[in-house]
């Protein structure tokens, strides 16, 4: 932090400008009243302005008449200045969010309001976990088997406790401590997602000003944005974002986390300290948070949409102009035509299409079935194949590669496959295929193949396969 990134912070920073604002005092507690206390994302226009107005009328009542105008005027006034967010959606009444400047200073004046006490030990074990999984992630696979075994000890060890009747409850602090945490994880976790549909919105804004100021073509202008999208999405956040989304989306997560919060609830400890509801709201507001984020996605592709129309409408209506224009010039000049003069010329043969050389319709084949009686069925019968799918993690492959090069500079998929022996068949054996024609720095060699030998383990058969020969490089 040089000085001259800090002028340009104090200069510009909503956040920053927010804390040097005229209204500090309304905006905050009103802003803390209306969105952090009612656990709400978005209101619309008649309500927040209402539950502005009577906080004014409270505070009036208190001896604070500082505030004078009308809530709408401070309501227009905030949004304005970048600390809320006015839009429309599917109603013609504005919808008011908090930007995602007020939620970091929300957030940062929320840490200055220190709790009754500052749970050290969760947040030392929390950060215990963090590095265990860094370097559970990096390990090698005899690595991990031995971090599981030693895992899978102490487990064991445990249990063996607890039958021998030694089992210690933790204490009335610790379970606080723990819900502290959940609690401030989970009101960091709604408002990180603001800067992440920011993000979509400012490509959203870029891509209609794009739109509306160049004059290339379709071609070029959707290049253009479809590159910056998928940047966006490839990007650390996005990527973040979509992996968060397929995990929330999940049935099993939702029923594990709805029987967490009822346990949780039922907890005396934590009955003793809970003022607010914004754990158990935390999957409510997350789908609406991801929502809105896909939604703001959806805004920009039909935004695409429609200049694809425009400029196929705009692109006929020349062509039809042309036409026009043509079948003047045609008509004007008509006596300086040459009607027997050959217009055009086809090399090769021309095969020409009769309407009368079609088949005629052929009615399709009733089928008739046999009288039986049509049994009631479960779900799970008929639902069953569907949910009987499996899934190759390409990661998993590259790692795979990765772990096979340590050794060698180069490795067949031969050889990996002997190291790593696929248990998904030929779904998987693709995927190392499909990773060598995605990275320029594997070799395939289509003249050369080798054969490759992979095992059924639900048949317990073994087949062979010839491929081209696949070189990995480090």
């Amino acid at each position: 932090m040089n000085y001259e990134k800090a002028l340009a912070l104090y200069r510009n920073d909503k956040t920053l400008q927010l804390l040097r604002a005229e209204h500090f005092p309304l905006l905050l507690s009103f802003f803390h009243l209306a969105f952090k206390q009612q656990n709400r994302i978005s209101y619309l226009q008649p309500e927040i302005q209402s539950l502005l107005a009577d906080y004014i009328y409270s505070l009036e009542q208190k001896g604070i008449d500082d505030y004078d105008n009308p809530a709408l005027d401070y309501l227009t006034k905030w949004s304005q200045q970048g600390y809320l967010r006015r839009y429309y959606e599917k109603s013609d009444d504005p919808v008011y969010e908090l930007s995602p400047a007020t939620e970091n200073a929300l957030k940062w004046l929320d840490d200055l309001n220190k709790p009754e006490f500052i749970g050290t030990h969760s947040r030392l074990l929390q950060f215990f976990q963090l590095l265990q999984q860094i370097v559970s992630a990096i390990a090698g696979p005899y690595e991990r088997i031995k971090e599981l075994e030693a895992a899978r000890k102490k487990i064991d060890a445990e249990i063996d406790q607890i039958k021998l009747g030694n089992f210690v409850k933790p204490s009335d602090t610790q379970i606080k401590e723990h819900f502290f945490l959940a609690e401030e994880t989970a009101k960091r976790l709604l408002a990180d997602f603001r800067q992440v549909e920011e993000n979509f919105r400012e490509l959203d804004v870029h891509t209609r000003q794009t739109i509306i100021k160049s004059n290339k073509g379709k071609a070029e202008i959707l290049d253009n944005v479809f590159m910056q999208q998928d940047y966006l999405w490839n990007t650390d956040q996005g990527k973040s974002f979509r992996s968060f989304w397929e995990f929330l989306m999940s049935e099993r997560m939702q029923e594990e986390l709805e029987v967490l919060l009822d346990r949780v609830n039922d907890v005396p400890a934590i009955i003793e300290v809970k003022k607010e509801r914004t754990v158990d709201m935390i999957k409510l507001n997350l789908v609406d948070a991801g929502d809105k984020v896909n939604r703001s996605n959806d805004g920009l592709v039909e935004q695409l949409r429609k200049f694809v129309e425009q400029k196929n409408l705009a692109e006929s209506r020349h062509i039809l102009q042309n036409i026009e224009n043509i079948e003047h010039l045609l008509i004007e000049h008509q006596e300086l035509l040459d009607w027997q003069a050959p217009w055009m010329c086809i090399d090769g043969i021309i095969k020409p299409s009769f309407p009368m050389e079609r088949p005629l319709f052929v009615p399709p084949r009733k089928v008739i079935f046999a009288n039986s009686i049509v049994k009631d069925g479960s779900p799970g019968e008929v639902t069953a194949a569907v949910f009987d799918q499996f899934y190759v993690d390409m990661e998993v492959l590259k790692q795979n590669i990765s772990t096979c090069l340590r050794e060698k500079s180069q490795v067949s998929l031969s050889e990996v496959l002997r190291s790593f022996e696929p248990t998904k068949g030929m779904a998987e054996v693709i995927g190392y295929i499909q990773i060598a024609a995605n990275e320029a720095r594997h070799y395939i060699d289509n003249e050369r193949t080798e054969e490759l030998l992979l095992f059924n383990t639900a048949e317990q058969t073994s087949y062979k396969l010839s491929a081209p020969l696949i070189i990995y490089n480090r």
